[in-house]
């Protein structure tokens, strides 16, 4: 049976999240239910008793009627500490303390957002519901008003649970740590510590029937249910290709060579680029292999129609997935190129119809400018989004198939499984992928499954 939590309770997993000092950041990672929430505002609370006035406290969420919950919790807690004593501010989200500290519920959604946080300083600032941004530059740009007064501690909290948009570089940074331990993180150079909790750590809801009905919310998605239960960040339960990934079956070492074609014969192995442009977005490139039939240079067979990414050339930022390093075109000819020259191939294939488009006073394409550059792209005529992604789901269960074309994925393409494992579907059309997540590597491959000819006849099966 659930039990009402009061502010001066608290379960085993916060009392031992409190006891982690102040000089580390935190990731409250983990499932749903396990009472972060609580968590924040006990963290808030003894921050702001114990600095008075110079404690000031942030948090934001993306969007905010995602904050209502939180904002209802919030007056809930701090008004059964504080009574008629507390202020707040419903136009500002602003709660005021009867010793002068503040706490703030505010809105950071895009780049213009961030404005209205420059000049200002908070000495804790948390990020609610952290996987709902699919790059992590406006989290860290926020660390620009984390200030204080000397003597006053800051800290910067993220919360989030497994799955959404921001899965992925929560998981490079955090998720995956060993609990409880310190670390630095190494895109920010900040000391963190990692908490994980469940709906299992919360004995104050009655756990049966939260699990029952958080299960029954994700009534079509029940592996992400699964997901916010177990709040396992290793494997994304509820990721589009979650079910037909499998590293035994798709994942392959890297090639030494490229299969020399018999001069003797007329089906030979097809090599060629599939390309996705992007300049503030991230530009991704594969070298590709099309099997007719036959054993690869690693001394294995692949079924006719397989397609193998053989190696990458990408301009990701390291720091975000979901970032570009804004090369030009001729720089990002001449990585492709030096791909090529190392394969010893030459630096052609298909890439997105959009770079064949001519806009504005541009007097060519995109793919003219590459065709000058020294690489030669044809059209994907790629079709539908969704039909695409059928076909590639269809090669990577069939990976592994002595009789069915299959995808087969190189340890040398690093963005490709940073990235495509953990792409979630899209909330308002689950048969398609989060367009707002990191997808650039998915397009590319996307491409190469449907824009190189002859291709296999695969059945498209839509959910």
């Amino acid at each position: 049976m659930a039990t009402e939590q009061r502010p001066d309770q608290l379960s085993p997993w916060q009392s031992q999240a409190m006891a982690v000092p102040e000089a580390f950041d935190l990731f409250l990672g983990g499932g749903r239910g396990g009472g972060k929430s609580f968590l924040l505002a006990a963290l808030f609370l003894r921050h702001c008793e114990q600095h008075g006035e110079n404690a000031r406290c942030l948090v934001v969420r993306k969007s905010f009627p995602g904050l209502q919950d939180l904002e209802a919790e919030f007056r809930q807690y701090f008004g059964a500490v504080y009574g008629d004593k507390l202020r707040f501010d419903g136009q500002k989200h602003r709660f005021t303390l009867p010793n002068g500290a503040t706490l703030q519920l505010d809105q950071l959604e895009r780049e213009n957002d961030f404005s209205k946080y420059q000049g200002k300083s908070f000495s804790h600032i948390a990020v609610d519901e952290a996987g709902q941004y699919a790059s992590p530059a406006l989290v860290d740009r926020l660390r620009s008003s984390l200030r204080a007064p000397a003597g006053v501690p800051t800290r910067f909290i993220l919360i989030a649970n497994p799955g959404g948009v921001g899965h992925a570089w929560l998981v490079r940074r955090y998720a995956l740590k060993e609990p409880w331990k310190p670390y630095i993180d190494e895109a920010t150079g900040f000391d963190f510590v990692s908490i994980a909790s469940t709906y299992q750590d919360n004995e104050f809801i009655d756990r049966d029937r939260y699990a029952k009905n958080l299960m029954a919310s994700c009534a079509t998605d029940p592996e992400l249910g699964r997901a916010w239960l177990d709040g396992d960040w290793s494997v994304l339960r509820g990721a589009y290709f979650a079910t037909v990934i499998e590293e035994q079956r798709v994942l392959i070492e890297p090639w030494t060579e490229l299969p020399l074609p018999d001069a003797w014969t007329t089906d030979r192995w097809r090599i060629f680029l599939a390309h996705d442009f992007g300049v503030a977005a991230p530009s991704v490139t594969y070298l590709c292999a099309q099997s007719p039939g036959a054993e690869g240079p690693d001394g294995y067979f692949y079924p006719k129609g397989s397609v193998v990414l053989v190696d990458e050339e990408t301009t990701t930022s390291p720091d975000d997935l979901n970032a570009g390093l804004g090369l030009t075109v001729p720089d990002q000819a001449d990585r492709i190129k030096s791909m090529c020259t190392k394969w010893h191939t030459h630096p052609s294939g298909v890439a997105d119809d959009a770079i064949f488009n001519r806009t504005g006073s541009q007097e060519g394409s995109i793919a003219d400018e590459f065709r000058k550059a020294g690489v030669s792209f044809s059209k994907a005529a790629k079709g539908s989004r969704l039909a695409g992604w059928q076909i590639m789901r269809r090669m990577l269960a069939d990976a592994g198939s002595p009789d069915s074309p299959g995808l087969y994925v190189s340890r040398n393409c690093q963005v490709w499984w940073q990235t495509v494992p953990a792409l979630p579907r899209d909330p308002r059309k689950p048969e398609d992928v989060d367009s707002t997540a990191a997808d650039h590597a998915a397009d590319a491959c996307r491409y190469a499954l449907t824009g190189y000819r002859p291709m296999p006849n695969i059945k498209i099966q839509m959910w």
